[in-house]
């Protein structure tokens, strides 16, 4: 829990590195120095002005700042909060337990370095729902987080085909919240940079060492030195015990929990990382002499940093590797699958959640054996969720009758095998599932297998199965069944639209106005939509709004958008159809009164088209006090295709003080097309400058088509010097479509040295095509290895092409069901 005085410590009360803040060692290796002296760069602002209009608004907001590894987030957030808000609080939860219990009031700042620590599993689902709620009702307050991009991808990513698992987490992290990219290249003002190091030895030795790169934050806490040592491979720099140790530290938090990894899982994976000469020259007490090696400072950072998280004092219980180390690993690692030992290490899991990550690691890698044992331990330990992921692996492995046996009566894991079954094209064996979810509990079972019944053309079934779940208490099936019928069959969904309603389902009339809006009598439209306004549908409102609006009712379209932001947007777009510009402005301004932040953006596009640029500006201003910074992008966007250089400039710098870098990156195209190199490039080396190296990986695609293929190279180098590690496959991809596979071929290698998973199955794909099977299989098994969901089944194809023919059809039909040993 906190600390009694931590929630009552404002920011310069904290030691930095208590808030993540990386300090920078002198020469003789000291740690406790002062600071280094503070560099303001372009994402300062931006993150200034967030927190400014923050406290003036009285508003709660979040701001998270994502970078890599020694990009200077922590510190340009504590220097932030020194600046804007010296006399906050300033609280720091240790995990997702502390934020929950958190008692926070407003005129605080809730600091939430390394977000990914709060988020993950079913605890940081309950952690993202608390927060979501101390931003709707503690005012104000100022939350701050950061995080490295990689962890961002993984947790707002929705993988095709797959479950929904965090959607309070998702919600929060794509919601409306300020997202600040964090360059990790000190490259904007090279005089400041000069003049500060001639005041500091140690930012005058990072400089020195960071040469023409720039990266010079990296070197001033030490970590290439770090990663050089790792690099030289067991028994150099480090002992054989200890790069295991440091591997094995890194492998566990890429493939399961994001915290610090406990010391029996550490032991156990850490052995898989050494040879057998070493495991046999280690000694007995080669784990703790490793650890404390490893935990100890020298001349540099600490490779390996000791926690505990048993409750009260003592030793040591947990570790976790250095970030910027940790950071290089991740990548070297990217495409190889973790030795067995790790798998089984896995069973030191803190929690049922951790048990439960590294199970979806193993199954995303095909490691089928393990991801069974781990996902059986999570179940034991009283996960919610991993009893369906082991049912649905076992039908894969142990056939049907193990799959329901583990089962149960989960309701979760029965409709787990039943989606998993129609998505195999198995409908009987599916609705078999569907039924025992619904007599297990599960509402969202009744309208599946009313859509199969209907799907099969047997309406009377379908119907029999909505009667049962109406009885049951759930009408969905009826309105589902109404909407599948609403395009062909206008009676037929009347009449189950009409069910729905039987059974207090207000949607049903949402249905029932639909269904005769489509047979043109709009005025019983009225009459259902309206019923459905007073069930309390609020989206009846708009409906209502276009219905009043098509029958010439403009008086009564107003009256049914009052009070309904929906309703003033629709109302908006109906008269700007119309050409009633000034009308449209209007009802925009009343969605923006509602809280609709985008029609701030549209009334700044009306102002413009009608030629009052001040107007435009002030309207885009506006929508970036309300959170919205993608109205100045929308701005730059529209000046760009009329031609006003300077305008859209100014656009895009103030769309970049805000947060939105996709208008630098607009501007770069836009520039590229027009034959304007320079100007192209000095909109990609700004947006490069706030962090963004999305706008030269455009460049480079575009001047590949355009034939320039020396600019194209040198607009990939940027891009992947500037961290953009997918750069060179899209490159890739651009040359393959040109017809040059020779080129492509180049670029995708590149990809692949550069950490880029995908760039393994695009190479797959290329020499799969060429007629390399070898090849391709040892590019497929790679990204199998990576945990690329759609590798398998390529993988699987590639071996059946390989002679014998007999043996690849046996060896793949045993990895169909068995999937890949571990390693």
């Amino acid at each position: 829990m906190f600390d009694d005085e931590a929630p009552r410590r404002t920011v310069t009360g904290w030691d930095p590195v208590r808030l993540g803040v990386h300090l920078a060692p002198g020469r003789d290796g000291t740690v406790d120095l002062p600071l280094t002296e503070y560099l303001p760069r372009p994402h300062d602002e931006t993150l200034r002005q967030r927190l400014a209009r923050t406290a003036a608004t009285n508003d709660a907001g979040f701001v998270l700042l994502v970078g890599r590894s020694a990009s200077g987030k922590s510190r340009a957030a504590y220097e932030a909060v020194a600046a804007v808000l010296p006399d906050w609080p300033v609280v720091h939860p240790a995990d997702a337990d502390d934020l929950i219990a958190a008692d926070i009031g407003p005129r605080t700042v809730l600091w939430l370095d390394e977000t990914q620590r709060y988020l993950n599993g079913a605890m940081g689902e309950r952690a993202a729902r608390a927060l979501r709620g101390l931003l709707d009702r503690v005012a104000p307050l100022a939350v701050v987080g950061t995080m490295w991009p990689e962890h961002l991808r993984r947790l707002t990513e929705n993988r095709r085909g797959s479950e929904d698992e965090a959607p309070f987490v998702r919600a929060l992290l794509t919601g409306r919240h300020a997202r600040i990219t964090v360059p990790d290249t000190l490259s904007a003002d090279t005089s400041a940079v000069a003049a500060a190091a001639a005041r500091d030895p140690r930012l005058a030795a990072a400089v020195r060492a960071a040469g023409p790169g720039h990266r010079v934050l990296q070197h001033l806490t030490g970590g290439p030195e770090l990663v050089r040592c790792w690099d030289m491979g067991p028994d150099q720099w480090f002992t054989a015990p200890e790069h295991a140790v440091l591997t094995a530290a890194v492998e566990a938090r890429r493939l399961g929990p994001a915290d610090a990894v406990p010391a029996g899982l550490l032991k156990e994976a850490a052995a898989g990382f050494m040879d057998a000469t070493a495991r046999a020259t280690a000694g007995k007490e080669w784990f703790p002499a490793a650890i404390g090696t490893l935990t100890t400072a020298g001349s540099g950072p600490v490779p390996l940093i000791a926690e505990r998280h048993e409750p009260g004092v003592g030793d040591p219980d947990s570790y976790r590797p250095d970030d910027y180390l940790e950071q290089h690993i991740r990548r070297v690692r990217a495409h190889r699958a973790p030795p067995a030992e790790l798998w089984s290490g896995a069973a030191w899991a803190r929690t049922a959640d951790d048990l439960y990550a590294f199970g979806r690691s193993a199954e995303q890698r095909r490691r089928y054996g393990c991801a069974a044992v781990l996902y059986e331990n999570a179940v034991n330990r009283g996960h919610g969720r991993a009893r369906a992921a082991w049912a649905v692996l076992r039908e894969t492995t142990d056939g049907r009758a193990a799959a329901e046996e583990t089962a149960a009566s989960d309701p979760v894991a029965w409709a787990a095998l039943a989606v998993a079954r129609e998505a195999g094209g198995d409908r009987p064996a599916a609705y078999d599932a569907y039924r025992h979810a619904a007599r297990a509990g599960d509402a969202w079972a009744w309208p599946a297998m009313a859509r199969i019944r209907e799907e099969e053309g047997d309406p009377a079934a379908a119907d029999a199965v909505a009667a049962l779940a109406a009885e049951a208490g759930q009408p969905l099936a009826w309105r589902n069944l109404g909407r599948m019928r609403a395009a062909h069959d206008g009676p037929a969904a009347a009449k189950a639209f009409a069910q729905a309603t039987e059974v207090g389902d207000g949607w049903g009339h949402i249905g029932l106005a639909q269904v005769a809006e489509r047979a043109g009598d709009l005025r019983e439209a009225v009459e259902h939509a309206a019923r459905a306004a007073d069930a309390g549908v609020t989206a009846a409102w708009a409906r209502l709004v276009r219905l009043h609006w098509s029958l010439g009712d403009f008086a009564s379209a107003v009256a049914a958008a009052t009070g309904n932001a929906e309703g003033w947007s629709l109302l908006a777009q109906l008269r700007h159809a119309d050409g009633d510009v000034s009308g449209a402005a209007a009802a925009h301004r009343e969605a923006a009164a509602l809280g609709v932040g985008a029609a701030w953006r549209e009334l700044a596009l009306l102002a413009e088209s009608d030629g009052n640029g001040a107007a435009a500006e002030e309207a885009a201003a506006q929508a970036v006090r309300t959170g919205d910074p993608e109205a100045w992008t929308a701005l730059a966007e529209a000046r760009e295709e009329r031609g006003d250089d300077a305008g859209a400039a100014q656009a895009a710098a103030e769309a970049a003080r805000a947060g939105d870098l996709e208008a630098w990156i607009t501007l770069a195209r836009g520039r590229e097309r027009a034959g304007d190199t320079e100007g192209a490039e000095r909109a990609a080396g700004l947006a490069a400058d706030r962090g963004s190296a999305a706008a030269w990986a455009a460049l480079s695609r575009m001047r590949e088509r355009a034939g320039d293929r020396d600019g194209s190279r040198q607009a990939v180098l940027r891009a992947g010097a500037l961290g953009a590690s997918d750069a060179w496959t899209a490159l890739g991809r651009t040359r393959e479509e040109l017809g040059d596979t020779a080129a492509a071929e180049r670029a995708y290698i590149r990809g692949c040295e550069a950490g880029d998973t995908e760039a393994y199955a695009a190479l797959g794909a290329l020499y799969l095509e060429q007629g390399r099977p070898a090849e391709a299989c040892a590019a497929y098994r790679s990204a199998v290895d990576a945990g690329l969901p759609d590798a398998w089944e390529e993988l699987l194809s590639a071996l059946t092409v390989q002679a014998p023919r007999a043996a690849s059809a046996q060896t793949v039909e045993r990895l169909r069901t068995t999937g890949l040993p571990a390693e």
